[in-house]
């Protein structure tokens, strides 16, 4: 008998999740090491959290890896929602992107544009990740 197909919503999800560990493993230098941008500290891909710019609940950036980079547990909760962090995560955005590629993210924000992928796309987009997850965990040693 073979196995139930996860929904396109439970795909999606994920692949978000898996997305958000091949962005901390970018990022990590070859020890494992990232840095948080938006407070800059310093440690393991594993401890970090995959930061989103524009919410993750937003479909049209949900799977976008350049809304998404590492941010320490402490930036990614609490300053993002009570403190400064979403100003200096902009910042960062507007110094690693431009400033005309984050307004159209803020546009899409705000648009709430869904984007709806087959599941023969989503499909393809995790075997991508997971080859690249491979790379880079054996490139961290992790």
């Amino acid at each position: 008998m073979a196995a139930k197909k996860k929904s396109v919503g439970k795909l999606t999800d994920h692949i978000a999740r898996k997305l958000q560990l091949l962005v901390r493993l970018k990022a990590a230098d070859d020890h494992g090491f990232c840095n948080c941008v938006t407070c800059d500290a310093f440690g393991n891909y594993k401890d970090m959290q995959g930061g989103h710019f524009i919410p993750r609940g937003t479909t049209a950036t949900k799977l976008m890896e350049e809304n998404i980079h590492p941010q320490c547990s402490m930036c990614n909760g609490h300053e993002m929602q009570h403190g400064d962090g979403e100003e200096r995560y902009k910042l960062y955005m507007c110094d690693m992107y431009g400033r005309d590629f984050v307004e159209e993210l803020l546009f899409e924000q705000r648009a709430k544009r869904a984007i709806k992928h087959s599941r023969c796309e989503l499909e393809d987009l995790l075997s991508d990740i997971n080859k690249q997850i491979v790379i880079h965990q054996k490139r961290v040693g992790g």
